[in-house]
């Protein structure tokens, strides 16, 4: 993190950046996208950039925030074309950097006029009916330019009759054209802009400042309708998220929900809003709903952690610089496990549930066979690659674990510091100090391992350093349990369904077999993993390979289940019949344990701190925007610790 500036040195930087405002502003990148085409997964992007004659590199946004790889998707970039004054200029894509593209500014010229196209699959970004605009697909910027201090003015032209939705401030709108204000390069592409035929507006704080709503699109008008008790349910989770943070970093928040069969599930966060796609039933169906409970938790959670506070390796002054994730068990590992405590304390999920969920949690990390040669940190340190690993061999190889096993860290943490000062103090002291702090403008403020450590023993003093890095640097075969057994529950198996497993199953047709024979099935009988160690994996079963019968049937999930519940009084073993590249083989699994599912059992000699910690913290008082606020005063982004 850099030190703090002086008071003289902040006023000498605002003098100078009040003077020269108006000349920022002309020397502005002016950005025009032409979306009328979205339905087709064509995006047309004309801009112009203020230049000096001489060599000039451009450079497309590689390593884009939030995403913690080199996912800029260089390859949907086509009919690149450079001009000035009318006249073509040359370019060259740079030999090692594929992402960069030089030519030469002839003398004369003070801008610089960029046109391309941006394709995409329609999965990635636009169906018929709707669209997101990703501004970092849409733009070049000088290389090695802090983003920052780039100045964008944008408009966008939709398709007629299409509305929108954005956290970015609108300059002005009329029909299917939109101009927006001139905000930095890197505030541009944390704003995406929602678009479609059918949306929606829920307001889930009316009347407040700042407001808090859910923007959904979908591809038909059937789909864009929630339950009033989820509505109601949403509502409360603003007011837990107060509670626990006591400050926010947005002048308004939006909660983009996509829900289409035409679109990837995923849940992307930005600093004034979020990016979550579901399939067109997703909060309808129940079995969906549950297993989608903490998504709009985790990603407004984010506006805060990860936005707001970020690792210092991953708040890169450009979108070139590589990101070091160290962190992550910390940006995305307490971003799940308050994920998970907000979506219960705000009713998304029961207390049954949650503990479900945990032990869900808990018995496939504590089943993870890559544990023994990877360590957590390890995982966080290889994200950059890990997002991208297949399902298959992943406990072997250990996938994205810094999400899940620090749910498991930060709950033994939690009570860790419930227990040392005898329940007067909790992580929500923690969370509302080092992510809370005072209310302000959208802004990065970085942190070290240093700094995390200095924060937890301020709130309570404890050697956090070697609590962490003993975590961290495990190479256990067994999960760090220490959080639920001290928090007065242990990790148990029984033959009675496990409430998020079932919903898996019955949502995505999916078989969660990982702590009675060791695998992970498709509703095909396709293999998605097998765990090294277990008993399908001990007779020979290995991911890839396809189950076609069971003892002499054909395969169906439930004919399996039926398979390992009779196990317990048959003394034959389970015979499988696999097909491995079309070819047929039989495996035997010498297994009698039947059907094994994880459930939290409480263990009376602990006090029950799990269930203190879900339990609803519910906001009494309306939230107050900044600018109500006397003793705040709000702070620029450029002066924000990068």
């Amino acid at each position: 993190m850099k030190t703090k500036k002086s008071t003289l040195q902040l006023v000498l930087i605002l003098a100078l950046l009040v003077c020269s405002g108006s000349a920022a502003s002309a020397q502005a990148i002016k950005l025009s996208v032409d979306a009328t085409q979205a339905a087709r997964n064509i995006l047309h992007t004309k801009f112009t950039i203020p230049v000096r004659p001489g060599p000039l590199t451009l450079f497309y946004p590689k390593w884009i925030p939030g995403e913690h790889s080199p996912t800029g998707p260089i390859n949907d970039l086509v009919g690149l074309k450079l001009s000035a004054n009318g006249k073509p200029i040359a370019w060259q894509r740079d030999q090692v950097e594929m992402f960069a593209f030089h030519c030469e500014v002839p003398q004369g010229v003070n801008e610089l006029e960029v046109s391309f196209d941006d394709v995409s699959q329609p999965e990635t970004t636009a169906s018929a009916k709707l669209a997101r605009i990703k501004w970092n697909r849409l733009i070049l910027y000088p290389r090695e330019m802090s983003s920052d201090a780039i100045q964008v003015r944008a408009s966008l032209l939709l398709p007629a009759g299409w509305k929108f939705s954005t956290s970015l401030p609108v300059a002005s709108a009329s029909a299917n054209n939109i101009t927006f204000k001139p905000v930095e390069l890197d505030l541009l592409i944390d704003s995406p802009v929602q678009s479609g035929q059918y949306m929606k507006v829920v307001q889930l704080t009316p009347g407040e400042n700042p407001s808090h709503e859910i923007d959904i699109a979908a591809d038909s008008p059937s789909a864009l309708d929630l339950s009033p008790d989820l509505i109601e349910n949403y509502r409360h989770l603003i007011r837990e998220a107060q509670a626990l943070y006591q400050s926010h970093h947005y002048r308004e928040y939006h909660f983009l929900l996509t829900l289409s069969d035409n679109t990837m599930p995923l849940g992307q966060e930005h600093h004034e809003s979020s990016d979550d796609r579901m399939g067109a039933n997703g909060l309808s169906d129940p079995n969906r709903q549950l297993l989608a409970a903490d998504l709009f938790p985790h990603e407004f959670t984010h506006s805060w952690n990860g936005q707001y506070r970020r690792p210092a390796g991953l708040a890169t002054p450009d979108f070139q610089q590589p990101m070091l994730g160290d962190l992550l068990w910390v940006y995305e590992g307490l971003t799940d496990y308050l994920g998970a405590v907000l979506a219960t304390r705000s009713g998304l999920l029961t207390q049954q549930q949650a503990h479900d969920k945990l032990a869900g949690l808990a018995s496939m990390l504590d089943h993870r066979a890559g544990r023994t040669w990877r360590s957590l940190e390890n995982t966080s340190r290889a994200g950059q690659i890990l997002y991208f690993s297949p399902p298959q061999w992943v406990s072997y190889r250990r996938g994205t674990d810094f999400y899940s096993e620090s749910v498991l860290i930060w709950l033994e943490a939690d009570v860790t510091i419930r227990k040392l000062s005898q329940g007067r103090r909790s992580l929500d002291d923690f969370c509302a100090a080092f992510l809370g702090g005072p209310e302000m403008m959208p802004t990065i403020k970085t942190y070290t391992f240093d700094d995390l450590v200095i924060a937890m023993n301020a709130i309570a003093p404890y050697d956090w350093r070697a609590f962490f890095r003993e975590r961290l640097d495990s190479t256990s075969p067994h999960a760090p349990l220490g959080g639920l057994m001290g928090g007065g529950w242990q990790l148990t198996y029984n033959e009675q369904p496990n409430v998020m497993i079932t919903a898996l199953q019955a949502a995505q047709a999916e078989g969660d077999y990982t702590s009675s024979i060791g695998l992970m099935l498709k509703g095909d009988g396709t293999v998605q993993d097998s765990i090294p160690g277990m008993p399908a994996f001990q007779s020979g079963i290995s991911p890839y390979t396809r189950i076609v019968a069971v003892n002499g049937q054909e395969f169906t999930l439930e004919i399996l289940n039926r398979a390992l519940a009779d196990s317990t009084t048959q003394t034959a073993p389970l015979v499988l019949l696999l097909s491995n590249t079309g070819f047929l083989e039989p495996h035997e699994i010498d297994y009698h344990g039947g059907l094994r599912y994880p459930h939290l059992t409480r263990n009376e000699s602990e006090t029950n701190y799990l269930d203190q910690i879900l339990k609803s913290r519910m906001a009494t008082n309306n939230m107050k925007t900044m600018y109500d606020r006397q003793d705040v005063t709000p702070v620029p982004r450029f002066l924000a610790g990068r």
